[in-house]
């Protein structure tokens, strides 16, 4: 069994993906990559797919999944870095990569059965089924969108996707095609309604993850869709999906994760967070951990406090750059956030980088941060950006902040 196997199971006249204006039938998606499959060389043992439109990255996925040569879709990172792919498990199908936020993107090596075997669970979870279309935006280098495609095509779904990051063409897309459910990370989602005009009423689910969402995004987006449910899940390119919460259980408490899906354990022992689970890349050893700090509460759910190089050294005191970043993403019209370390002089400077609408001084934010941040907590230089440089996952590209540092 392979993905491509899994399309020919579908309904083959059904409208199976649309990207921006081109659209693919379940028959077109199975016989372009068949026709590719039988054109290929299988000289190599696994191959780095380049392409730049969704659908042709997709063509290409499915025409290598289940042949001897093993498909990894490069992300941006990976482009420019050299690979040793070295030895591929037997079991494996695809090549995953991690978004390299930090430094170098890590090549994973995963088995069909541990995606496919749980399509079920998350579907059943997400609100997915042959009934559903859904818009995703962004390349299937980021895992999640692999995933997520990968999960709707399994439910015999409709995808509706696009590379372009303009909020206004996802919601014409959106109308143009009638879409009734949203995956897009928490930064993305809440950009659309800032250009809604009335309610949807259409959109039955949302779902989200790779960055944290709490009570008060939440209902932003419940205005303008009020019959959404909201699922936030946690997860790792590593392992699958861990935990998800839904709206009726969020707070304002942002770190709230919620529980473990069905068939994962999660432990934390010294708030780090271990992870046992079926649905793991190949290779590594359980229990697992991402080097995620958290905490379990009363009634089971997770609490995710942010990764242990999170914890930053400054001048001797240690600093949580979750804790720092969140309080600055509190403050009214600060969109997005993140803190560095930078040696200057022989001394160590908090420096905060903010997205925000509009610029605060220097003095006025050490005096709204002041309220729950100790003086070592506060950044000692702030530089604000229109945007924060993000990598396929939507996650904050630390690796790029560095380099805007020179």
């Amino acid at each position: 069994m392979d993905y491509l196997q899994m399309l020919k199971e579908q309904p083959q006249e059904k409208l199976a993906l649309v990207e921006d204006s081109e659209a693919y039938t379940y028959a077109r998606l199975v016989q372009e990559a068949q026709e590719l499959r039988a054109a290929l060389a299988y000289s190599e043992p696994a191959v780095f797919i380049h392409e730049d439109s969704i659908a042709r990255q997709l063509v290409r996925f499915l025409a290598y999944s289940g042949t001897r040569t093993v498909p990894i879709i490069a992300t941006e990172v990976s482009r420019t870095q050299q690979f040793d792919v070295g030895a591929i498990p037997e079991a494996a199908c695809m090549g995953v990569m991690t978004s390299g936020s930090t430094g170098k993107s890590k090549l994973l090596w995963r088995s069909y059965h541990s995606w496919a075997d749980f399509f079920p669970e998350q579907n059943r979870i997400f609100g997915v089924d042959a009934e559903t279309v859904i818009f995703c935006q962004g390349s299937l280098a980021f895992t999640g969108n692999l995933n997520i495609y990968m999960g709707v095509l399994a439910a015999g779904g409709t995808l509706i996707v696009t590379q372009r990051f303009r909020p206004r063409h996802w919601l014409e897309l959106m109308a143009e095609h009638g879409v009734n459910a949203i995956y897009l990370i928490p930064s993305k989602l809440l950009l659309l309604p800032k250009f809604m005009r009335e309610q949807n009423t259409r959109v039955r689910s949302i779902i989200s993850g790779s960055q944290s969402m709490g009570r008060v995004e939440a209902d932003k987006l419940l205005e303008v869709f009020p019959e959404a449910e909201i699922t936030l899940y946690y997860g790792a390119s590593e392992l699958n999906y861990i935990t998800y919460i839904k709206d009726s259980e969020m707070t304002d408490d942002r770190t709230l994760i919620g529980r473990a899906f069905a068939g994962v354990q999660v432990s934390v022992v010294d708030e780090e967070i271990f992870i046992d689970t079926p649905y793991h890349v190949e290779s590594i050893s359980l229990p697992f951990s991402l080097k995620d700090r958290g905490r379990l509460d009363a009634e089971g759910r997770l609490h995710f406090l942010g990764r242990t190089d999170d914890i930053l050294s400054v001048n001797g005191r240690k600093v949580s750059a979750v804790k720092v970043s969140r309080a600055l993403m509190d403050l009214p019209d600060v969109e997005e956030a993140a803190v560095l370390v930078v040696h200057v002089d022989d001394a160590d400077v908090l420096t905060a980088f903010v997205g925000a609408v509009q610029e605060y001084s220097k003095q006025q934010l050490v005096k709204l941060l002041r309220a729950g941040l100790e003086d070592y907590e506060l950044p000692k230089q702030f530089i604000f950006l229109s945007e924060l440089p993000h990598n396929e996952s939507g996650k904050v590209n630390k690796a790029a902040l560095k380099r805007l540092l020179g």
